[in-house]
C-alpha cells in the first residue's frame, strides 16, 4: 500500500510547513514503512544534505533516524537524541488503535552556538570523505541553535501538532478498507506462506489489532479464513482436475498432506481421497447415463 493512500498528504505537508515557519526548525514525518514526508518551507539543512550525499553514502544518517524512531516507538513518547554528527533531533511517535503509524521529527539543531572546537570534532569524522570540506564548514556554522528552554517549548508544540494530526484524521486508516485489502490479497496469494505479521505491515496495523478486526468483521480468525479459502480451492481442484491429492495440497499452500486431509475431512465430512473417488464414480455414472 502506498503511504499516500492513508495520509492526507497535502494537509500533512501544510502542518509541517507551518510548524517549521513558526519555529524556524525543520519538521518532517517518517511513515511506519520508513518513507519521508518532508516540509517544503524549511527542508533538510545544508550541512545534513552534504552528510547524506557524501558521508558513508548517507547510511549513517538513515541508521540514526531509524534508531531514533524505533526508540521513540518503544518508549511511546518523545525521544531527544544526538545524531552521529552531534546534532540534536527530537522525535515523537504516533499511534492509532495501539498501532504505530509513523513519527514526527524535528531538527537538526545545536543547543549551543557552533564553535571551532565543535567543528574540529566534526572535521575529524569527515576529513577522509569525498566532500567539499569548506562547504561543510560553512553549512556547519549556519546551523540553527536554540537553548534548552526554547527546545522544551518546541517539544510542547510537537505534542500539540501530533495530537492535531491524529484528531483531524490526517492519517486515514479505515478498518473496513484494511480488511477488504487483506481479503483480496489472501484470495490472490492463498497458496503462499502468508503470516498475520506480514499482512499487518501491509495495512499499517499491529498484528494484535488486525486479528481483532478480522474476528469482528468476519466472525472468524485470520487463520480460519485462510484455511477455508485453501480448502475451498482444493475442493475445486479435486472436482476439475485429475491431480494427485498430495500435489493439490501443496498447490493450495498446505505442505503436509496428512494435515491437509484432516482439515478437509473436518470441513467437508469426507477425506479428500474419498471425495475424489466419489467424484470419479459420479462422473462414470453420469457418463454411462448419457450413453
Amino acid at each position: 500500500m502506498d503511504f499516500k493512500e492513508i495520509i492526507k498528504y497535502d494537509d500533512l505537508i501544510s502542518v509541517l510547513d507551518n510548524f517549521s515557519y513558526i519555529t524556524g526548525i525543520s519538521a518532517n514525518f517518517l511513515t511506519a514503512d520508513n518513507q519521508w514526508v518532508e516540509n517544503k518551507k524549511k527542508g533538510t539543512c545544508g550541512f545534513c544534505m552534504l552528510m547524506k550525499q557524501y558521508y558513508q553514502n548517507g547510511e549513517a544518517c538513515r541508521n540514526s533516524d531509524l534508531a531514533g524512531a524505533q526508540t521513540a516507538q518503544k518508549k511511546k513518547g518523545v525521544h531527544v537524541y544526538r545524531c552521529h554528527m552531534g546534532l540534536v533531533k527530537a522525535v515523537i511517535p504516533l499511534f492509532f488503535n495501539n498501532s504505530y503509524i509513523g513519527a514526527l521529527f524535528i531538527g537538526q539543531i545545536l543547543l549551543e552556538p557552533p564553535t571551532e572546537e565543535k567543528w574540529q570534532e566534526v572535521f575529524e569524522k569527515i576529513k577522509d570523505q569525498p566532500l567539499d570540506i569548506e562547504a561543510a564548514r560553512r553549512s556547519f556554522f549556519n546551523l540553527t541553535h536554540i537553548d534548552h528552554e526554547k527546545l522544551q517549548s518546541v517539544l510542547d508544540m510537537m505534542h500539540i501538532v501530533a495530537k492535531y494530526i491524529l484528531d483531524s484524521e490526517m492519517i486515514r486508516i479505515s478498518s473496513l478498507s484494511s480488511i477488504e485489502k487483506i481479503i483480496e490479497y489472501i484470495k490472490n496469494h492463498y497458496m503462499e506462506d502468508i503470516t498475520l505479521d506480514d499482512l499487518a505491515k501491509m495495512v499499517y496495523l499491529s498484528p494484535t489489532y488486525l486479528s481483532y478486526l478480522f474476528k469482528k468483521q468476519l466472525g472468524i480468525t485470520f487463520k480460519e479464513y485462510l484455511i477455508n479459502i485453501r480448502l475451498k480451492k482444493s475442493k475445486e481442484l479435486i472436482e476439475t482436475t485429475d491431480l494427485p491429492i498430495g500435489e493439490i495440497s501443496k498447490m493450495v499452500g498446505i505442505e503436509d498432506q496428512n494435515y491437509f486431509s484432516r482439515l478437509f475431512k473436518k470441513k467437508f465430512g469426507v477425506s479428500p481421497l474419498n471425495y475424489k473417488k466419489d467424484k470419479y464414480i459420479y462422473d462414470i455414472s453420469k457418463k454411462n447415463a448419457n450413453t
